[in-house]
């Protein structure tokens, strides 16, 4: 068996595995919904201090949050079945 090549060291440095590939575009893919869920959250939290009996305001935050949460659930979901079957 021949020994790679200085290049294709270099290559193989530079180049992430599919599975860390996969994930990091996950990452990258959910960064926005993770912002928007922090300040959903934050949101939440200052309604519920100030205005604890506005029902619809905070039917509206904890949807928003659950939509946010279910669209990064998808694409864990998603990169979970990708990295599993090798591609």
């Amino acid at each position: 068996m021949t020994r790679p090549s200085a290049l294709q060291v270099a290559d193989a440095k530079r180049t992430a595995p599919p599975a860390a590939h996969r994930a990091i575009q996950m990452v990258a893919d959910t960064e926005a919904l993770v912002d928007e869920i922090t300040k959903i959250q934050s949101d939440l939290k200052t309604c519920l201090d100030q205005r604890p009996h506005d029902k619809t305001e905070i039917l509206r935050l904890v949807e928003n949050f659950k939509k946010r949460a279910m669209s990064i659930h998808g694409k864990a979901v998603t990169a979970c079945q990708t990295i599993r079957s090798g591609r």
